[in-house]
């Protein structure tokens, strides 16, 4: 396969944004951080040239814009130091950018470059996991096994992207079948083999909601992605403030292992509900700011210094870490992000291709009940995707 110099262009300016978590603390993780610096100075360049496109670009693109934008405002009322704010912002900035850009001129030939980005990943990613089966490439700070990619819990962001974009591509023309099934199977399977109870629910979920559609809905009516997101937030509701799961201890225990605390993150909800009601408008603020990793604590017994000593983790439920550091100038924006993508998906003939998308939009939101699924670029990138996907259906892919 001949590798085109727009791809190679493509290539330099977005694959740093993919990083895989398992290089962290290497001089590979430090040549990879500067590669990403040249890439936000590349970015701005191709951005410029591509100026005159800039305001036909989905509304998600901009969505995602305005919700680091917000919280930069909401760490600066808080007064606390912006500065990482701020480099966040450049960066998601130039990503979501340069993403839709490539999406929106190239179609088909463009989600197709990001579909082999992925595919590698997942490859890359399955084969660390079946080499280092249990313990990981390395360990992180809280002696958390990370493969290739990344933690058990996060993997899932990867693999809805992957699913989603594969299924596109498949059923356009532009993937061989056995490559098509090949990719998905592994993905699966790394997702199960890594054990994260996150990533198996809302991968079951993904599953049982394009069941539900294949069965239900011969002319796929019942395909309805706000439906997907409805059902989402009210499970969310249901567990987080209602704590539904504690009726459910016996299926949950037999499912997944685990009590009703679903490891200790209902401690961190109530802390979080907590601190959301102090300032619900703006939060307290990113934690980040402060070098600290969430604004949420639990005490652990150090065996090194013989003492009980806080430890600092995030809400693990992404609407609440919204609020937290953000409150609802956060959270607004970030529910539009979902809300403008499905206005856009809607307008997608295919029905298979809603079905998909509603199924990957029920299984992230099941996923952000107990973890974060931002700030994952291949979460935006399944967003950009989704929201382009009806002006690039039903084109020939003899050329590629």
């Amino acid at each position: 396969m001949k590798i085109k110099k727009k791809e190679i262009l493509w290539f330099l300016l977005v694959m740093p944004f993919f990083y895989p978590n398992s290089i962290a603390g290497t001089l590979v993780a430090t040549i990879w951080h500067q590669w990403k610096v040249l890439a936000i100075f590349m970015s701005t360049i191709y951005i410029f040239q591509n100026i005159k496109r800039i305001r036909y670009l989905e509304k998600v693109t901009w969505l995602i814009i305005i919700f680091y934008i917000m919280q930069i405002i909401a760490t600066s009322i808080n007064k606390l130091d912006t500065a990482f704010d701020c480099k966040t912002a450049i960066m998601m900035s130039c990503f979501v950018i340069v993403t839709s850009l490539i999406v929106y001129k190239e179609e088909n030939e463009g989600i197709l470059f990001f579909y082999q980005i992925l595919h590698v990943l997942i490859w890359l990613n399955f084969i660390s996991v079946i080499l280092f089966y249990g313990e990981g490439v390395v360990r992180d700070s809280y002696d958390t096994a990370v493969y290739f990619w990344s933690t058990k819990n996060h993997i899932i962001s990867l693999t809805l992207a992957y699913l989603v974009i594969s299924f596109y591509l498949f059923n356009e023309g532009y993937i061989a079948k056995r490559k098509y099934w090949m990719g998905i199977i592994v993905s699966i399977i790394a997702v199960f083999l890594m054990g994260s109870s996150t990533a198996i629910a809302a991968l079951g979920v993904y599953g049982i909601f394009i069941f539900g559609c294949n069965i239900c809905g011969k002319n796929q009516k019942i395909v309805n992605m706000k439906m997907a997101v409805i059902i989402g937030i009210l499970a969310d509701i249901a567990i987080v403030v209602f704590r539904i799961q504690e009726r459910l201890g016996g299926i949950i225990s037999t499912l997944f292992g685990k009590d009703t605390t679903l490891t200790g993150r209902t401690d961190l909800w109530d802390q979080a509900l907590e601190l959301m009601r102090i300032n619900p408008w703006f939060g307290k603020g990113n934690s980040y700011a402060l070098n600290q990793y969430g604004w949420l604590t639990m005490q652990f017994w150090n065996s090194g210094t013989q003492a009980l000593e806080d430890v600092y983790y995030v809400s693990h439920n992404q609407f609440l870490e919204i609020m937290v550091n953000g409150g609802l100038i956060c959270l607004t924006p970030f529910i539009g992000t979902f809300y403008w993508m499905i206005r856009s998906a809607q307008r997608i003939q295919n029905s298979k291709y809603k079905m998909i998308i509603g199924a990957a939009l029920i299984a992230y939101f099941i996923a952000m009940i107990t973890d974060l699924i931002t700030p994952y670029e291949p979460v935006y990138l399944f967003i950009i995707v989704a929201s382009y996907i009806y002006k690039c259906e039903n084109k020939d892919a003899g050329g590629i």
